[in-house]
Order: structure tokens, then sequence, then C-alpha cells
């Protein structure tokens, strides 16, 4: 898998996380097993961000590479 897939694939995976964060209940917490599921998926969410946040970085470094790069020719 390219690092663009697997990009993409964070961004999809963050956003199915949050959809299921955001149709779970307070309530539904107090059900066995639930405060897990909960916690899991926070930490998912979180894990993909990490991804995304950090290719985001690695790509505004190349673009600031390149824009440097050509600014320098034309002086």
């Amino acid at each position: 898998m390219s690092k663009q897939e697997a990009t993409i694939q964070a961004v999809q995976t963050l956003y199915a996380r949050l959809d299921t964060l955001r149709h779970m209940k307070v309530s539904d917490m107090l059900y066995p097993g639930q405060q897990t599921t909960f916690e899991q998926t926070i930490e998912e969410a979180y894990a993909a961000l990490a991804k995304i946040e950090t290719e985001l970085d690695e790509l505004g470094e190349t673009l600031e590479y390149h824009h440097a790069h050509l600014g320098g020719a034309f002086e």
C-alpha cells in the first residue's frame, strides 16, 4: 500500500470512528464492555489522526522545499 493510500485509509478510519462516537450515548457506557468499546474507538481515532497529521507535515515540508527551490530560480 502506498503512503497516499494509507493516508486516505486513515482519513476514512477517522471519519468512521467519529461517526461511531457520534452515535454513542453516555448512558450506553453503563452496559458491560461498552466503556472498553468507547476507549478503543477513541484510541483508533487518535491513531488515525496522528497518521494523517504526520503525512500532512511531510507534504507541507515537501511543498516548502519546492517553493524555496523554485523561488531560488527566479533570483
